[in-house]
């Protein structure tokens, strides 16, 4: 049996134990066509590398092995950039990644670090890192004003009609708002989270999250189970990444930018941006469509729409399109009923600006 080979049977025997298969020897066994034995030398090969060890209260009798550490600064007395607190109390925790993890560390904490530490008007950062033998998680956490706070002050100071956190929350979705324009390009939290393989934000009981085939609601979950076991929460922030991931941050950044135009692509999860319900009315549209004009091109992913009312479409597919010829419209990941309803709106004449096309190219991971 080959390296390769070997290194997928461990990862699939990790990969069952973290979400407690109770079947996963047989699972093993069937998929890599393997016999019991060797699915034990796996086993024994992980308790040995001190990945794996016995717990007989776990349906799967094994969990992994997580190491945890926790910091709290106190910004008064330590007034560290950072990247000096990025190398204090994060680097070292995250030796096990490969390159192109820890390149993707490197990036998202600075942009979350420098948030909390500019922008939250606080004065403690919490830090927690979390490893095991798949993955790696960064809990960020300052005792600020709130993300979603600071946000809706930016835009009742500059033009928006009555705005609240709903409309914050989709801003932030869509990129490029920032409460510091002067020294801030508003990329940072956009950016962080589609490098990421789970992100989440919790401020003044709002979420924001994103993840690239995640289940949203266990992104929510775990992200709720660190607000209710810390105090004085202003803003937490939840990232995760596997340890041997293949994405490169410059991809990640060639996918929503241009190297002459910079920031011209951007992607919103129309079920998060839509607080509250399914897609049906104008109003909900128009939140979404606001600033639109910034991009040359959008995503709108329907992942987990079920139904998309007439006053939505319209207002998107049809009334913005045509007034913003210059803007690509993608919608993505839909149910037939949501496309009937793109193309009911257009009434036969979809505009050449609207992409139904699922091949979303290199918008996309899996």
């Amino acid at each position: 049996m080959d390296h390769r080979k070997r290194e997928e049977i461990r990862k699939y025997i990790l990969s069952k134990i973290a979400v407690n298969d109770r079947d996963f020897i047989d699972k093993t066994m069937d998929n890599f066509d393997i016999s019991p034995e060797s699915v034990g030398e796996f086993i024994d090969k992980a308790i040995e590398c001190k990945a794996i060890m016995k717990d007989v209260k776990a349906d799967c009798q094994y969990r992994l092995i997580e190491h945890v550490k926790e910091e709290q600064i106190d910004l008064k007395r330590n007034r560290l950039e950072e990247d000096r607190l990025y190398a204090l109390h994060i680097e070292k925790e995250l030796s096990g990644c490969n390159e192109n993890a820890r390149r993707i560390w490197q990036y998202a904490c600075a942009e979350i670090l420098n948030n909390a530490i500019e922008h939250a008007r606080g004065d403690r950062i919490r830090i927690i890192v979390r490893t095991n033998a798949l993955n790696s998680s960064v809990v960020i956490a300052d005792n600020g004003v709130g993300i979603f706070q600071t946000l809706l002050e930016y835009m009742e100071e500059n033009g928006w009609d009555t705005p609240d956190y709903g409309d914050a929350l989709i801003e932030l979705y869509k990129g490029k708002i920032t409460s510091d324009r002067s020294r801030h390009s508003g990329e940072g939290i956009f950016f962080s989270s589609k490098v990421m393989s789970e992100f989440g934000i919790w401020s003044d009981a709002r979420i924001y999250k994103f993840g690239y085939g995640q289940d949203m609601k266990v992104i929510e979950h775990r992200l709720l189970a660190y607000v209710s076991r810390l105090q004085d929460i202003g803003t937490l922030v939840m990232m995760t990444l596997e340890n041997e991931t293949s994405r490169k941050l410059s991809e990640v950044f060639d996918m929503y930018t241009d190297i002459d135009e910079g920031f011209i692509r951007t992607r919103i999860p129309v079920k998060e941006a839509c607080l509250s319900g399914e897609p049906v009315a104008r109003s909900q549209a128009r939140r979404i469509c606001n600033r639109l004009d910034e991009f040359k091109e959008v995503v709108l992913d329907f992942s987990r729409v079920e139904l998309m009312g007439q006053g939505f479409a319209d207002e998107i597919f049809r009334v913005f399109t045509r007034e913003h010829p210059q803007v690509t419209v993608r919608p993505v990941n839909m149910i037939p009923e949501v496309e009937r309803m793109i193309r009911h709106v257009s009434r036969g004449h979809i505009p050449e600006n609207v992409c139904l096309s699922e091949n979303t190219g290199r918008l996309f991971f899996t």
